[in-house]
């Protein structure tokens, strides 16, 4: 039989104390208890561990070194039950996040610094990806939780809405046609020239959709591999684009960029934290999920809303 933590601490306080009765009284047991525990360390091991000496016991050489380990054995348990008690409050641990481009580059940190002033021990290692290539991670186990936008429609994932984005109509600050409107139709934009990321990008395809379906379809003349370089070359006056307002906000802030307000559009999307339905979250993950859904969103909700355009209804999730 394999022995268990419960007979080595006994033998561990037996050496310690070097009596029977003491120890039988220290574990709340019975002496006749000890000694079969001692025994049964003797069998096991096929070795004496205990001389009786004058009705006291003395630890032979293999019962010496077998208290020094069980001690180590001991003090190990003990460490490990402190951490997982820390674990399972989501004290320590650490947190493998998914995020894709827009929110892991624009609207993450300040959600990171938030959790992480309340969960100071926390790991948290961040994966950007597209959607595509998160719904992979999720499902190797290389992140727990992604923070995505577009269409996450395989059954196998829970996904739960946690907060709104906009896009918009961005053009140079000075020097465009439109550098000093205000408020545009859809139709007006048929001989525009755009500036976007690749075909693939959530953001080019939720902008590309929502003009197509008011027969708008737009020319795309420069493709940039960053929303970054995509609003610096708008601000070069290379072309226009749709964009988060979470990416062009200090430009339209510093006067860089204008924001032009497209009447007809709704240019909302949902922003979703999307998990395997089949895999527990750890603590720390399933904190962190519920903390964005409790507090940090709203601020984050305020954040991502132009102040220059009006108040959008109420959110229907576009993807």
């Amino acid at each position: 039989m394999a022995i268990t933590l419960a007979q080595l601490h006994t033998f561990w306080r037996l050496s310690e104390l070097g009596n029977f009765t003491r120890t039988a009284e220290e574990l709340h047991l019975t002496q006749p208890a000890v000694a079969l525990q001692v025994r049964a360390l003797q069998e096991h091991f096929a070795v004496p561990l205990v001389d009786i000496v004058r009705r006291r016991p003395v630890l032979t050489d293999a019962g010496r070194f077998l208290a020094q380990r069980a001690r180590a054995v001991l003090d190990d348990v003990g460490q490990l039950e402190r951490e997982m008690q820390e674990f399972t409050a989501a004290r320590t641990g650490r947190l493998q996040l998914g995020a894709t481009l827009t929110i892991g580059n624009y609207a993450l940190a300040p959600l990171l610094a938030a959790f992480k002033a309340e969960h100071p021990q926390a790991n948290v290692n961040v994966h950007i990806a597209n959607a595509f290539r998160l719904a992979s991670y999720l499902k190797s186990g290389r992140v727990a939780v992604a923070l995505a936008v577009g269409q996450i429609e395989d059954p196998a994932f829970n996904v739960i809405p946690f907060a709104e984005d906009r896009l918009v109509l961005v053009v140079p600050a000075q020097g465009h046609r439109l550098s000093k409107r205000r408020t545009i139709r859809a139709n007006e934009l048929e001989s525009e020239v755009f500036v976007a990321r690749e075909a693939g990008s959530a953001t080019r395809i939720i902008a590309e959709r929502e003009l197509a379906a008011k027969g708008v379809h737009v020319t795309t003349q420069m493709v940039v591999p960053s929303l970054e370089g995509v609003s610096r070359a708008v601000e070069a006056g290379l072309g226009i684009a749709i964009l988060s307002w979470l990416v062009v906000e200090r430009a339209v802030q510093e006067g860089r960029l204008n924001v032009v307000e497209i009447k007809d559009l709704d240019l909302r999307r949902t922003f979703k934290i999307v998990s395997l339905k089949e895999r527990t979250l750890s603590p720390m993950a399933a904190d962190f999920v519920r903390f964005l859904q409790e507090s940090a969103v709203h601020q984050f909700n305020r954040r991502a809303r132009p102040r220059a355009l009006a108040s959008p209804a109420p959110i229907a999730d576009s993807g």
